[in-house]
């Protein structure tokens, strides 16, 4: 025997009264909250939604942290920018103490030693600004970030002017040029500072 009565446990046809309505729209019920404890965002075990809508705050972690994408360019920087020192020096002492069999070797193609020096020189202090660059990261500013772009773009003309061995330095100043022109680095270099 059945019962007509909406108010029994076992009755199929009875209506929970904290579903929400078919066709995804939720009607807005007194008080504006679903069940005993309103809507998922207002549990009481949930955490407070974030700056920007989100349970935890921005994308990439909390407020002021570096972004993945900012923090892969910072360390290319150093990487990148401490080998390519390393080189510079060992290939300038190496061409010092070298000079006068490179200038019988090389005379011929008329281009003075003072060329290389400059050459490894320049290289050097690329090397220094990409490793001064990824230690004022955590500063932000649009600046930084603009010259770590520029800073980027003469790593590829670096890794293009020392093809084939320059092949790693072409592919990772187009990795970081890419890394930070996101709409991700922009906003976190942009963030309001204190």
């Amino acid at each position: 025997m059945s019962s007509s009565d909406p108010n029994t446990p076992n009755d199929p046809y009875r209506k929970n009264p904290y579903d929400r309505p078919p066709g995804g729209q939720p009607s807005n019920p007194p008080g504006g909250h679903y069940g005993p404890f309103g809507g998922a965002e207002e549990h009481p075990l949930a955490p407070p939604p974030g700056p920007m809508g989100s349970p935890t705050g921005p994308p990439g972690g909390p407020p002021g942290a570096m972004p993945g994408k900012v923090n892969s360019s910072r360390m290319i920087f150093f990487i990148t920018g401490g080998l390519q020192a390393l080189f510079s020096l060992l290939a300038i002492v190496t061409f010092a103490a070298a000079e006068e069999d490179l200038e019988e070797t090389y005379g011929d193609l008329g281009v003075g030693t003072g060329i290389y020096y400059a050459m490894f020189v320049f290289f050097l202090l690329h090397a220094i600004a990409g490793i001064v660059l990824a230690a004022k990261f955590p500063q932000g500013g649009n600046g930084l970030r603009i010259a770590g772009v520029v800073w980027s773009a003469v790593l590829v003309l670096v890794g293009l002017a020392t093809l084939p061995l320059g092949l790693l330095w072409l592919v990772l100043g187009i990795v970081c040029i890419v890394l930070l022109s996101s709409a991700e680095s922009a906003a976190w270099f942009n963030r309001p500072r204190t």
